[in-house]
């Protein structure tokens, strides 16, 4: 290997930490870039940052978000764009009376923005520094792993079913058993020849069944009977399930629908990483009316006019779709004109003669919304009908729920009447023999109550 004449002469020791400080500056330099990127993802004050976020999502986070325009302007920059044009800590504290004294940036952006007033802040210095050092160093949140989004399911419940491979199986039985059959005439007309003796008559397929059941009556009188059994039962499971379209014995209804709107997102726990939406803030009819009642999207657009990006590019394009049905213009955050109504798909449907109640159910039996509906904040990303519905499983509900009779106005009005009278005495005595009063026992059975 050649030496540079400069080492000539030096120690080993010496030559290797002589060409070893240019590997040492390189070293350092790289660390020192790494680094550097670091510092930039993060912010350097992070305590400073947390401040910031809490103060801006509790003053500033209904009409202003940290990077993109909404009610007001995008919060990032705004320092910058202040800076020299006037007193920005005066604006946020009270921009009504900031506007009194002229300030022609701060007249200008009241006249951009519609002439909103903003709301007066009871913030100091040092908060509003804070929220301006978290708008100034946002950065959008990564998605949450495992988080639910408006698109994760489309299809309906899938969870699949072996009687098509039951009647594979059973058609590959009765093809190999006619092969054998035939095999086995061929094996004993070469008998008979062998002996001799006359082959046996050609002979159908049903033709070789009828000897073989009069050969053999008693086995195929028990094997009749059990397939008759069989598939009486069959059908009559069957016919108890005509026009059943949720519960445990059929899928599941669950039809896709124009906008992939992710229930359990919205109504879930937030400990699981969704929403928490009361389910009436949506379906505001439920405690008042007979029916639940579907959102228009202005109930949609009362979040989604903040809210205009989902957790995956799936569900912003879904949110996208609210926005063509109300006229939305999310670039200029006005309204357009131009309307698509949602054609949305009925999923619960009860035959015209029966009648149900929401608000008897919600208002005054203080019924959960699970309880017909099934886990619609758990595992319903996609609406499907999870109760069958039928006659039996609404009077099995009437026979075994108690009557919720505690601080319930309406089950007051009962109990008065019931203690108006000796018949009332006895009856009611009857009614807690069992400490408890179901529905079925203040009339929940009566065929009047759904049919009239």
């Amino acid at each position: 290997m050649d030496v540079p004449p400069k080492m000539l002469g030096m120690p080993l020791v010496a030559r290797i930490s002589e060409r070893s400080t240019g590997l040492l500056y390189a070293t350092l330099a790289a660390v020192l870039f790494l680094f550097s990127g670091i510092a930039h993802a993060q912010p350097a004050d992070a305590a400073l940052y947390a401040t910031g976020e809490k103060l801006f999502k509790g003053n500033c986070a209904s009409c202003h978000k940290p990077d993109k325009d909404l009610t007001g302007p995008a919060m990032k920059g705004a320092r910058a764009r202040w800076d020299v044009k006037g007193d920005i800590y005066a604006w946020v504290k009270n921009s009504s009376a900031y506007l009194k004294t002229g300030n022609p940036y701060a007249t200008e952006l009241f006249a951009k923005w519609n002439k909103s007033v903003m709301t007066a802040q009871a913030l100091s210095n040092e908060e509003i520094d804070a929220v301006l050092y978290y708008a100034d160093n946002y950065a959008p949140p990564p998605p949450k792993p495992g988080a639910v989004d408006a698109s994760a399911s489309t299809g309906t419940n899938d969870e699949g079913s072996n009687w098509p491979w039951l009647v594979v199986i059973a058609l590959l039985l009765l093809v190999v058993g006619i092969s054998l059959s035939g095999v086995r005439t061929s094996l004993d007309n070469a008998v008979r020849e062998a002996e001799g003796k006359e082959p046996l008559p050609d002979m159908t397929t049903g033709q070789k069944f009828r000897q073989w059941a009069w050969n053999n009556k008693a086995f195929a009188t028990i094997l009749g009977l059990f397939v008759v059994v069989f598939i009486t039962l069959k059908l009559w499971d069957a016919a108890w399930v005509v026009g059943v379209y949720g519960g445990d014995e059929v899928p599941h209804y669950k039809p896709e629908q124009p906008i992939l709107f992710n229930h359990t997102l919205h109504a879930g726990k937030v400990e699981a990483g969704n929403l928490a939406i009361n389910c009436q803030y949506c379906h505001s009819s439920a405690e008042k009316s007979k029916h639940a009642g579907i959102p228009s999207t202005n109930v949609c657009m009362n979040c989604h006019q903040a809210v205009a990006e989902g957790r995956s590019p799936e569900g912003t394009k879904e949110i996208a779709k609210i926005y063509a049905a109300v006229g939305w213009d999310p670039a200029t955050l006005k309204y357009t004109g131009r309307t698509e109504p949602v054609k949305w798909v009925k999923v619960h449907n009860l035959p015209d003669h029966a009648y149900f109640n929401h608000a008897q159910h919600v208002a005054v039996g203080k019924l959960e919304c699970q309880e017909c509906h099934g886990p619609i904040d758990e595992k319903m990303d996609v609406a499907e009908q999870w109760a069958p519905l039928t006659m039996g499983w609404c009077i099995n509900c009437h026979n075994t729920k108690d009557v919720k009779m505690a601080g319930n106005g309406y089950y007051d009005e009962v109990m008065a009447r019931l203690e108006e009278t000796d018949m009332g005495h006895a009856e009611l005595k009857k009614y807690l023999e069992d400490e408890k009063i179901s529905v079925r026992e203040l009339g929940g059975w009566e065929c009047a109550k759904c049919h009239y």
